[in-house]
């Protein structure tokens, strides 16, 4: 039983500490990606439900972009708006800003299934009606396609508003989120994107299965043709983060639930488990959903090796480790919370990662995105 202690324990610190950096020391002796400013006409595709407090902002942000007029492209695809999104996107006069529209409301993926056809970008960037890109955001990530080896490449995404303990901890997640595609980077393996800006060569697209995240189908499918995913640091977009505990708690279920749907789905097609990016998505995917078996087990184990001085201490650490997380909970928002962000936020994203689990095994999945009304 010791054994497999120390075995569910070392999961648990290689996942979060030592897969890092392995990373970091592969990433050494990596041949840096080959950029240089480059233009191709870009599409950048806002699908969108329901944005009409958020879609006037998107777009003045997107016209301001620094890149040249006649070479970029903004797509906004209604999925069955049934507010003022549409009245605000046809109010705008510039011939860059283009309407689609679906009149029955099918998803993200249903949106972009339909009309990624219509778009004339040679590179198609992916972006959410609340997200905001610094003016060179464009530039930055189009330039690394200039290495013909680039299929995808994945921008930086930054919150803003980080003043209750779930924004904190959320916005301190996707640090440590952005630090680990740095390492995966450069060995061209990012395993997945960010929903609210990456960007693919159009001739790279295949259609989305409808139960599967955008942002996640698409590395799969870049990867599986042999081309290199990767993260641009120096592309950024700014988002509000969640600020309630029930918005993320679902969100991050929705996360799991959807990256285990497009496992199940892909991974015999697309030879999911093989290289360099197969070996991160187990270390960085895979064993992650899987963690809060591995923590339930450690508990279960250890109460039952009590006879020994060092179990009962390691006991001890983990009770003070989740009560640190529960304690978190009630001093949410407060200025005394922040030293419980870390412990609250990790239970947090293992609860609804075992949730996830749960209602993917238990057949209740959701293929149309809900956004977190907090963010908007």
């Amino acid at each position: 039983m010791e054994y497999v202690f120390v075995i569910c324990i070392f999961v648990v610190l290689y996942v979060y500490f030592l897969f890092p950096l392995l990373l970091k020391v592969a990433g050494l002796c990596a041949q840096p990606v080959e950029t240089r400013p480059i233009e191709p006409f870009v599409t950048l595709f806002v699908a969108a439900y329901n944005e009409g407090k958020v879609i006037k902002e998107k777009l003045e942000n997107s016209l301001s972009l620094n890149y040249p007029v006649d070479k970029l492209e903004i797509v906004v695809a209604s999925d069955g708006s049934t507010d003022n999104t549409t009245e605000i996107v046809n109010g705008f006069s510039d011939k860059r800003v283009i309407l689609f529209e679906s009149l029955k409301r099918g998803g993200k993926n249903s949106v972009i299934n339909e009309f990624i056809n219509r778009c004339k970008g040679e590179v198609i960037v992916f972006t959410d009606a609340n997200s905001f890109y610094q003016s060179d955001t464009i530039k930055n990530l189009v330039r690394n396609f200039a290495d013909p080896n680039i299929g995808c490449v994945v921008g930086n995404l930054r919150y803003i508003d980080e003043k209750t303990s779930v924004a904190k901890g959320e916005g301190l997640y996707f640090r440590y989120e952005s630090k680990i595609k740095e390492f995966e980077s450069r060995l061209g393996a990012v395993v997945a994107a960010t929903g609210s800006i990456y960007a693919i060569r159009r001739e790279l697209f295949l259609p989305l299965d409808f139960e599967v995240a955008n942002d996640f189908a698409h590395p799969i499918q870049i990867a599986s043709k042999g081309y290199n995913i990767i993260f641009e640091p120096d592309a950024i977009a700014y988002e509000k983060a969640t600020s309630g505990i029930r918005e993320e708690f679902r969100r991050r279920t929705r996360i799991v639930t959807r990256g285990i749907t497009a496992f199940m789905k892909y991974f015999r097609t697309y030879r999911m488990l093989h290289g360099t990016w197969g070996f991160c998505f187990i270390s960085h995917k895979l064993l992650r959903w899987f963690i809060p078996f591995f923590l339930i087990a450690i508990i279960i184990i250890n109460l039952m090796l009590l006879e020994s001085p060092l179990f009962r201490i390691i006991l001890y650490a983990q009770l003070a480790f989740y009560s640190l997380a529960l304690i978190g909970i009630f001093l949410r928002g407060s200025k005394f919370g922040k030293p419980f962000t870390v412990p609250f936020y990790f239970c947090l994203i293992n609860t609804a990662a075992l949730v996830g689990i749960i209602k993917y095994f238990t057949g209740n999945r959701q293929a149309i995105w809900e956004t977190a009304k907090s963010t908007r």
